[in-house]
């Protein structure tokens, strides 16, 4: 008897430890939560974590920021939420704050400025001197066509959001007009979303200003008076930085073609690049529309989209541009974009070959490393006339990443770094039949007769005290 009473003794107490200790181990849980993150993102992508280049950038960043999401909890959107909370927890500097506005109507009003309408899961980010809204169609990538979401953009919009708040000045970039040059409306949204200030500069009529960091030529099909070329000149030995994208439009123009043939090594032949290999294809929209994909050779600017098989195109078709030196005192040349082996030039019928099939470059880039200036000329216009989040979103093309790229390289400006949207994926399992089947035995019959061989084996010991 004695036995039994000190086994029951001995029992009771292993329970009370053992609730005791679940109850503890249930408490440190729950604080450790609310100190520690503990959800694990496993998608593909990494949708809801933030990159090593804003995790940097938050390292060192000092100015104190509120981020207002205006949705109460019904109708928080846990992606931006789970975004968001990546930044409160990477620098005590940001805080988050989700505001009902159900409950507090007014809030918001010194915001909705300019027309602008807030509306649920909007964001606003504030430092108290400058502040950025941003709306779920920022957020969120959104076919024009479905209607759906494509991609999540919170870290894109949210880093360069806190860019442009904590920033006194602004990098300037002009854009160049007096020569008919094409319109590029698409370029220009993308510049200022990434904190430039941007404008427009005749330099017919106009001297370049000397705080500008990018001169942009866009489509020119007038040619540039040799004033002109001296004002671009002297812009680039004081360390200015320019790119100039033609297309099959822009011809004889002499003087422009001189400048960067003689001096930055890059002829300009007025012809058309005509693409054969059909693998450097890519067909957009319902309308079936074909464009031309180049090859991207590896630099520093470029790596990150090879890295991830990015893709980026043009319209048909490209002028032909040549190296005319790999190095030229201070100043070199590198092709970076070029078509396939399988591509041919003709100057006006398309069907009529002038050479043989080979390689062209549509893409080069050259940098005076004495007056740490440089030029980048592109054969065709890349489709910076279009929304860059149509352009990534609905057809998936890195036109805007590369052109962001090239600039923050060119200018070395590390900080104007910019981050990749992030496809919205549906991260499935997906298993065989026999891979089905074996789970369920092992999980709905093995382990159940495991545990209820286990108990009776314990009953029956029990039973015989």
């Amino acid at each position: 008897m004695n036995n039994i009473k000190k086994y029951k003794v001995n029992s009771s107490i292993t329970i009370i430890i053992a609730v005791v200790i679940v109850i503890l181990l249930n408490v440190f849980v729950t604080v450790l939560g609310t100190k520690v993150p503990l959800k694990i993102d496993m998608t593909t992508n990494k949708m809801f974590e933030i990159s090593e280049k804003t995790k940097e950038y938050l390292k060192n960043y000092e100015t104190p920021v509120d981020i207002y999401v205006l949705a109460g909890n019904s109708e928080k959107d846990e992606r931006i939420n789970a975004v968001l909370r990546k930044y409160s927890e990477s620098n005590s500097n940001i805080k988050i704050t989700n505001i009902n506005t159900a409950e507090n109507p007014t809030f918001g009003r010194k915001y909705a400025n300019d027309g602008i309408k807030l509306t649920a899961n909007s964001v606003i980010v504030d430092s108290g001197n400058k502040y950025k809204l941003l709306s779920l169609s920022d957020l969120y990538g959104i076919n024009a066509q479905t209607g759906s979401y494509t991609s999540l953009n919170v870290e894109n919009k949210i880093t360069s959001a806190l860019k442009y708040v904590s920033s006194d000045n602004q990098l300037k970039a002009y854009v160049v007009q007096g020569h008919n040059e094409l319109a590029v409306s698409g370029a220009m949204a993308k510049l200022e979303d990434e904190n430039y200030s941007v404008a427009e500069l005749n330099t017919l009529t106009e001297e370049i200003p000397a705080d500008t960091s990018l001169l942009m030529i866009v489509r020119p099909t007038a040619d540039f008076s040799k004033d002109e070329i001296s004002k671009l000149d002297s812009y680039l030995l004081s360390g200015g930085n320019m790119q100039v994208y033609f297309d099959v439009d822009s011809k004889g123009l002499t003087n422009l073609y001189d400048y960067l043939k003689s001096v930055w090594g890059i002829g300009v032949e007025d012809n058309m690049v005509i693409e054969t290999d059909t693998s450097h294809s890519v067909m957009i929209g319902g309308n079936g529309v074909t464009l031309v994909v180049p090859e991207i050779r590896e630099t520093e600017f470029t790596s990150s989209l090879l890295k991830n098989k990015r893709t980026i195109a043009y319209f048909p078709y490209s002028k032909e541009l040549r190296q005319e030196f790999e190095h030229n005192g201070d100043i070199s040349v590198e092709p970076v974009l070029l078509s396939s082996d399988k591509a041919y030039v003709t100057t006006s019928n398309i069907a009529e070959k002038t050479g043989a099939e080979s390689q062209f470059i549509v893409g080069a880039l050259a940098a005076d490393n004495k007056h740490n200036s440089s030029v980048y000329v592109s054969g065709n216009t890349m489709l910076l006339t279009r929304d860059a989040s149509i352009l990534s979103n609905d057809y998936g093309l890195a036109n805007y990443d590369y052109f962001m790229n090239l600039i923050n390289y060119t200018l070395n400006n590390d900080e104007s770094f910019t981050v990749d949207e992030k496809t919205l994926v549906n991260n499935s399992i997906s298993m065989s039949l026999s891979s089905a089947v074996t789970i369920f035995i092992l999980v709905v019959i093995i382990i159940p007769l495991i545990i209820l061989v286990c108990g009776l084996v314990i009953w029956f010991r029990r039973r015989n005290l």
